[in-house]
């Protein structure tokens, strides 16, 4: 409870607790992602304990990683990979009476929609047998990003949309358990706030913009986006917007091409990617950053630097540091924005990169053409 007025204080956040009533444990939480305070914020309307299932990456970060792990008691989850020892420990929270919540997509909107949905959740919620309980969280994605360095003032706010009895899980199928969950925590920042006129005051609304979007719709340019205080816009072709009070951008010069919100730009980001020609660089690199640090680590414990250099991405590989990573057998996952884990058969590798370097660029393309290479019809690119 010490974590209600600060959330009020910083983030204006508030949990409507009408909604919560009545609600007990055991049972099984689900919550869209927006923020890096969505943990702190989900248990604010409950008056029990939480286990969290997280990201295995923040068990690596020393006195950081301990007070996660002693304020939300977090179970361990591979990114990007099935864990089924992640599985085995919700069943026994659950079956000793305790209550577990989840992020299901496992991601932080990176453009102010929910992401994919992990698949399989709702076999997960029908095997539990304990009342499934769905919450949106509204209004963080424009407050606190999860590319921005500097909070927005605005407004946060939880709401419990659905509960689903065990009995209602137990007749419906796999499919259409998964189907209710997406529509009761899936949430669009911008369609909430072009009805809601909430307005998010500050003076860095793009700030590090260019860490998620990295497509130029004026020039096709994948290296230009560049942001500075409320503004963002393209050094290649000088086109510019400015970030109004309710998240929408405003035109100012060369911007007839650019669309109105970051979740639109990201769809003309992607279909770029879909449809541009990389066979043209298997010897040279499409594009690079200097200054990335590279780690091998192993769960859940302390990464080992490999050293600092150079990533480049190519049409069947990406170089980081020297070290090869071929899409074939590789499988990415960016976590905030300035960090990039690495699966492959030789383990996990975690890539560290500087504020403004674009690491969702490197996934994107990599995933697109990981599944070019493995003909995988499955449209799925990191988010």
């Amino acid at each position: 409870m010490v974590f209600i007025p600060a959330l009020y204080l910083l983030f204006r956040f508030k949990f409507d607790t009408k909604s919560s009533k009545g609600i007990k444990r055991p049972c099984f939480i689900l919550v869209n992602h927006q923020t890096l305070i969505d943990q702190f914020a989900a248990g604010m309307g409950f008056r029990f304990g939480i286990n969290y299932i997280a990201s295995e990456t923040i068990f690596r970060h020393g006195l950081g990683s301990w007070l996660m792990k002693v304020i939300v008691r977090p179970i361990p989850f591979s990114k990007g990979n099935s864990d089924m020892i992640a599985v085995r420990n919700i069943l026994e929270v659950v079956k000793d009476g305790g209550c577990v919540a989840m992020f299901p997509s496992g991601n932080r909107s990176f453009f102010g929609d929910e992401c994919t949905i992990v698949p399989g959740i709702g076999k997960l919620a029908k095997k539990l047998n304990v009342p499934l309980v769905l919450m949106q969280l509204r209004g963080g994605f424009n407050t606190l990003a999860r590319w921005k360095a500097k909070p927005n003032m605005g407004k946060m706010t939880a709401v419990v949309t659905r509960v689903v009895s065990p009995e209602e899980l137990a007749v419906k199928t796999n499919a259409e358990v998964d189907e209710i969950i997406r529509q009761e925590i899936g949430f669009n920042e911008f369609e909430y706030n072009r009805k809601m006129q909430i307005p998010y005051r500050g003076r860095h609304k793009t700030e590090y913009l260019e860490s998620v979007l990295f497509y130029c719709p004026e020039c096709d340019s994948m290296t230009g986006l560049y942001s500075g205080g409320n503004e963002f816009y393209c050094r290649d072709c000088n086109a510019r917007v400015r970030m109004n009070d309710t998240g929408f951008f405003e035109r100012v010069n060369n911007a007839d091409n650019i669309p109105e919100t970051i979740l639109e730009w990201s769809v003309k980001q992607l279909d770029f990617v879909k449809k541009y020609d990389f066979s043209g660089f298997t010897d040279k690199p499409l594009f690079g950053d200097d200054n990335v640090t590279l780690s091998k680590a192993e769960r859940a414990v302390k990464e080992e630097s490999l050293g600092t250099g150079r990533i480049e991405l190519y049409s069947d590989k990406m170089v980081v540091c020297g070290h090869e990573f071929f899409f074939a057998d590789t499988i990415t996952a960016v976590h905030g924005v300035r960090k990039m884990t690495i699966y492959n058969k030789e383990g996990v590798y975690a890539v560290f990169a500087p504020y403004r370097i674009n690491l969702v660029k490197y996934m994107i393309c990599g995933y697109h053409l990981r599944n070019k290479i493995l003909n995988i019809k499955e449209e799925y690119y990191g988010y």
